[in-house]
């Protein structure tokens, strides 16, 4: 691709580059033949495209699916938490100007559009030009947001100086923004035009958009590496001996350890040898303003983890049956479990009402948070209810609000209820089973009609907040025992999730318990401690009644107990007996046996007894099916005295 800034500063003859444009296509015109600088370039970039594969006879662009955008939007949060205030104050200057300005990420997908309406739906219509559209030049050919991205350069793309005809219609000025090295394109700035209402400053409206944006991403960047430094030198302070690397967010190394193995390793990691040593724990340090990872601390091992770790793959060896998916702070290694959070993910763009189920502490209010903070309304207010924990007589009032006078004791100035509260975001509604029927009828209303009175008020108010509930209770049993409203239940059901608790989720409790623990040695300015190997097959076999919840509280007081290493003496004495119980039984024969082995032994047939299933105690140990079957040859193991053969539904 030629070094001059494509399409800028030449005489642009319409009907010039139409006809040069049909020659090409006919195959009548090569580059080499073409003397005219800007003839030349416009070939060279033709021919370019259409080694690429793209269709000339397109009219609408190409689309992300749902999960695709979710996950774009996703690693987008601060491009887009940081461009669309701005391009919204400038679009507010270009209300009477016809066009649209458009944001993408790195891929050339649209990210947020800014325009007149007309306009907007012209473009939708007839180009395909929407939210979620692709136009990378691999996907649409030359236009100004691809050829931006590609060339690293501000353009503009005139008429028929497109690659697709379809695309002729159309002015495009768009220009690069940069991440702080000045030389990584993280998105484009475009404004398209109807080629008759182009402007001349529309190149010089982006370039400066692009650059206001690169200043306020280049202030993230500074305050992302001032708390990846931060705590970087705590965790160095805690573990002074210890091999670790700290990376940003594009995996750049910003500093190591003061040991020989860590410079090497730093080295190494400058050159693109990320084989050297092996990462045996990795800890994402989030922004606090997206909830996305802005770089790791990683510790390194030279050599690999054995012993325990050939029998449970434990966190402390950094391992797991999958590799865990994190939707906000909710992590999961489960694959039902990550199926469902990634379908949640999708429904978060649509502006539905959710219902979650599930038992007290599996996290339900962590997925409502990510849902409201992956959707249109992310930038509103989030309001968390726990409905049964407001008085009966107070709950019309709370939700609704009240006028000055409605009541003895009343504000005098009255007050606004949760759904004013809320306008234009979420609304959660934690332990929904628990409201009485008057307030179910009354939350009924304002989901059908959209409108609600204040107490003491006769004039309607409109109601713009999404509902995400949950409760820990069977809602189907409650309307057939007519504690709960059926026309409401189906209102608030529109989706459905039931979350599993975590004794269903069998490879989560490693991964949960160094992720907590992580946490907490933070939190309360721990060492690194590390678990026994005992301790953690007692976490391991235990059922978490109290799910995720029981499990940071278990985990809290053992680390604030424990001197370095926890061990089963810090657990509290309801995990002690579930090795009490497996261990039981069998004494002479197990004193015949080695330490290790009969540790091994005893931790199976525990899990075979929790469990019930092979392949359950299979994902909890982190093995395949054959290999625990080969385990039990070997251990002298009856699976069927513990498990039950039948097979698994899940």
């Amino acid at each position: 691709m030629s070094t001059a800034i494509p399409y800028v500063g030449f005489d642009k003859d319409v009907r010039c580059v139409r006809s040069l444009w049909e020659r090409f296509h006919a195959g009548l015109t090569e580059p080499a033949e073409v003397q005219n600088k800007y003839h030349k370039l416009l070939l060279e970039e033709w021919q370019r495209c259409s080694s690429l594969g793209v269709d000339v006879a397109m009219t609408r662009a190409r689309r992300l699916s749902d999960e695709e955008l979710a996950a774009r939007i996703q690693a987008g949060r601060l491009l887009l938490e940081t461009s669309v205030p701005l391009i919204d104050d400038v679009g507010r200057f270009l209300s009477e100007v016809p066009g649209l300005m458009l944001l993408t990420d790195t891929s050339g997908s649209v990210m947020h559009i800014k325009g007149t309406p007309a306009v907007q739906e012209y473009a939708a219509t007839h180009s395909g030009i929407v939210v979620g559209s692709r136009w990378d030049e691999t996907a649409a050919g030359t236009n100004g947001m691809g050829t931006a991205l590609s060339t690293k350069q501000p353009v503009h793309v005139f008429a028929a100086e497109h690659f697709c005809e379809g695309w002729h219609s159309w002015s495009c000025s768009a220009a690069p923004i940069f991440d702080i090295d000045g030389q990584t394109v993280i998105g484009i700035i475009d404004f398209t035009t109807n080629q008759s209402d182009f402007r001349d400053q529309a190149l010089a409206l982006t370039v400066s958009l692009a650059n206001s944006i690169q200043a306020k991403i280049a202030l993230h960047r500074q305050l992302d590496r001032s708390r990846l430094l931060a705590a970087f030198s705590e965790r160095s302070h805690r573990y002074p001996r210890d091999e670790m690397l700290l990376v940003d967010h594009a995996e750049r190394p910003l500093m190591h350890s003061s040991t020989d193995a860590s410079l090497e390793i730093s080295a190494r990691w400058k050159a693109g040898d990320r084989g050297y040593g092996e990462v045996i724990q990795s800890t994402d340090v989030l922004s606090p303003a997206t909830g996305n990872s802005i770089g790791k601390i990683l510790h390194f091992s030279r050599t690999r983890p054995s012993g325990y770790g050939q029998v449970f793959q434990s966190a402390e060896a950094g391992a797991s049956v999958a590799q865990p998916f994190r939707f906000g702070k909710f992590i999961s290694s489960d694959a039902e479990t990550i199926k469902l959070l990634k379908e949640i993910e999708r429904v978060s763009q649509a502006d539905v009402n959710v219902l979650l189920i599930g038992e007290t502490g599996t996290g339900k209010e962590l997925i409502a948070r990510q849902i409201h903070a992956c959707s249109p309304r992310r930038d509103k207010p989030y309001l968390a209810v726990n409905c049964g924990a407001i008085s009966p007589e107070l709950l019309e009032s709370t939700f609704f609000g009240y006028v000055r006078g409605a009541f003895s004791g009343a504000d005098p100035k009255g007050r606004a209820g949760y759904f004013e509260a809320t306008q234009g975001g979420t609304l959660f509604l934690d332990e929904v089973g628990e409201l009485p029927l008057a307030m179910q009828a009354a939350l009924l209303r304002v989901l059908e009609d959209g409108s609600f009175l204040r107490v003491g008020s006769t004039s309607a108010q409109q109601a713009d907040c999404r509902i995400i509930a949950a409760t820990h209770r069977n809602l189907e049993e409650l309307v057939a025992q007519g504690l709960f409203r059926q026309d409401l239940y189906y209102r608030l059901k529109i989706v459905q999730r039931r979350i599993k608790p975590i004794r269903e989720r069998v490879g989560d409790i490693p991964v949960l318990v160094s992720h907590i623990r992580s946490e907490l040695e933070l939190k309360h300015k721990l060492q690194r401690t590390r678990i026994d190997d005992m301790a953690m097959a007692l976490l391991a076999a235990y059922s978490w009644p109290g799910n995720a919840r029981e499990i940071r509280n278990v985990m809290e007081a053992a680390l604030l107990c424990a001197d370095g290493v926890l061990g089963v003496e810090h657990l509290p004495p309801e995990l002690q007996a579930v090795v009490e119980s497996s261990t039981s039984q069998d004494s002479s024969t197990s004193a015949r046996r080695s330490d290790d082995t009969e540790y091994e032994r005893q931790l199976i047939i525990g899990l075979l007894r929790k469990y019930r299933k092979v392949n359950h105690v299979a994902k909890a140990l982190g093995i395949a099916r054959s290999t625990l079957y080969r385990k039990f040859e070997a251990l002298g193991i009856e699976q069927r005295e513990y498990a039950d053969e039948t097979p698994d539904m899940c």
